[in-house]
């Protein structure tokens, strides 16, 4: 249980420079300017999590558990992320960009009434936008804080809800009764007029999980908020080929082992536009691959009515004895090989194929490969097939087409990023994964995107579809790459 050293309650910038190290001070201090002038908005910055480490007495760091704004304003939803998680802080951002809040070192509770949690504290991180931390310990070990089912964070002297709240113009009215009145914690010369402006109207609320121990991602994580969400898919619903080369659409193909979740890709893009679980392409365990035939696949934006300016190929899964031969791979990516063709692992395809295309041009052939590779059994995986991916890689090499891969099943290669996706580029064992991908297929780490398929969720989750869409947008970036060199 993370306790509070009381002997670090300062009120200034000392704190944080006696607690956290010389050095990190003095990186703080040059970004110290930029960070006073931005905006305000929603979210710890790396200021307050340092000024919340000092407090704490050790560097920690903080995960959110709930967010008002985006889980909604009622009891039972704060209880079902934050109850038996561990000591939290809550924060309220206030309409007037006042940011306070309070810590407890103890879990959350749908029940228990009042109890005593004397390693508690309120305190102030910002006072009209400005800097201005303030620590209030709590003032002797009576009752303190609040558990029942009915409310959402309370603290005496900072209570925030009860019931269901809802938003009320651009902001949600908390609770202000007895708002920082210095009755259970020492606010000094403090009141809720100079620490709130008098009122607890909030543009959002959150609590955070703290942690003990300084963490740093493997590779820099994406921000898992709806707004990442739109943000990927106004890029991936506004993308274009080049008009010059008269290509209406990109082509992606899709390569891997019988099971890797190829055609779960599909799937798995096809919901994120559709806006629940679908399924285009059968997808599951089979001895040989349920993918048989060559098929394009195109993604339509219901919003528009109009399909998106790219098509996944997907094609037979590689395996053993049955593989797809080499001259059907160079058809493909050349773009001889028609839609719906059925590969025949005894004889490739020719001129005299039904649909063949014998003069193909630059929007029949593949624009970017897609290796997808299974996580979860990448050091078993056959010689033969990695030695069939690594010969792929060599065709793509002659015709200077980009390669990338995405890494599924990342949710059995590590027990943490199955309960939550958004510990991905936190988890030493995904990295792990990702390296030795990177390093059998021989390609840069950068190029290789860890993924979860929609397989066992009966709903879409904002994690899973952010990190399918950073990997389809980088996959239509290298497309665009590709088309630039050819003309």
């Amino acid at each position: 249980m993370l306790n509070y050293d009381s002997s670090s309650v300062s009120y200034n910038d000392t704190v944080i420079k006696t607690k956290v190290g010389h050095v990190k001070y003095s990186e703080l201090q040059t970004t110290a300017r930029d960070f006073k002038r931005e905006n305000m908005g929603c979210c710890l910055k790396d200021r307050d999590i340092l000024q919340l480490s000092s407090w704490l007495g050790e560097d920690c760091h903080f995960k959110l558990l709930y967010k008002i704004s985006r889980d909604g304003g009622s009891a039972e939803k704060f209880h079902e992320l934050c109850d038996n998680k561990g000591p939290t802080v809550t924060i309220f951002y206030n309409t007037d960009n006042n940011v306070y809040g309070g810590y407890l070192s103890r879990s959350w509770q749908r029940s228990g009434g009042w109890i005593t949690d004397g390693s508690s504290f309120l305190f102030q991180l910002y006072s009209n936008r400005k800097w201005n931390p303030n620590m209030f310990e709590v003032k002797d070990t009576e009752s303190n804080v609040y558990f029942d089912e009915d409310h959402g964070p309370k603290f005496e002297d900072l209570n925030s809800f009860s019931g269901i709240i809802e938003k009320t113009s651009d902001y949600y009215e908390m609770i202000k009764d007895d708002l920082f009145r210095n009755s259970y914690y020492e606010t000094r010369d403090n009141d809720a007029e100079s620490i709130a402006n008098g009122h607890n109207n909030v543009t959002d609320l959150e609590v955070y999980l703290v942690k003990e121990g300084l963490r740093k991602p493997w590779q820099e994580p994406p921000v898992w908020e709806p707004q990442t969400l739109e943000s990927l898919k106004k890029f991936i619903g506004s993308f274009e080929p080049n008009e010059e080369l008269n290509v209406p659409e990109v082509n992606i193909l899709l390569v891997g082992q019988v099971g890797a979740g190829k055609s779960s890709v599909v799937n798995t893009i096809n919901s994120i536009w559709k806006g629940e679980i679908s399924t285009r392409s059968w997808a599951g365990s089979s001895e040989h691959s349920l993918t048989t035939s060559f098929t394009r696949y195109k993604i339509r934006d219901p919003s528009t009515g109009t399909y998106l300016k790219f098509r996944l190929c997907d094609m037979r899964g590689l395996e053993g004895d049955m593989n797809v031969k080499s001259e059907d791979i160079a058809s493909l990516l050349d773009g001889h090989i028609p839609n719906k063709y059925k590969f025949n692992p005894a004889a490739p395809a020719t001129k005299d194929t039904p649909g063949f295309v014998k003069e193909p041009t630059i929007k029949d052939m593949i624009h970017t490969v897609v290796f997808v590779i299974d996580g979860s059994n990448v050091e078993v995986m056959p010689d033969e097939i990695v030695k069939k991916l690594k010969d792929i890689k060599e065709m793509l090499i002659v015709r200077d087409i980009p390669l990338m891969v995405f890494e599924t099943k990342i949710d059995k290669v590590c027990s943490e990023v199955d309960k939550d996706v958004e510990e991905v580029f936190y988890s030493e064992t995904v990295k792990t994964s990702v390296d030795k991908v990177a390093d059998v297929i021989a390609i840069p780490r950068s190029h290789v995107f860890p993924i979860k398929n929609y397989e066992k969720e009966g709903s879409l989750q904002t994690g899973i579809s952010i990190l399918a869409l950073r990997a389809l947008k980088q996959a239509l970036l290298f497309s665009e790459d590709f088309l630039e060199n050819q003309s």
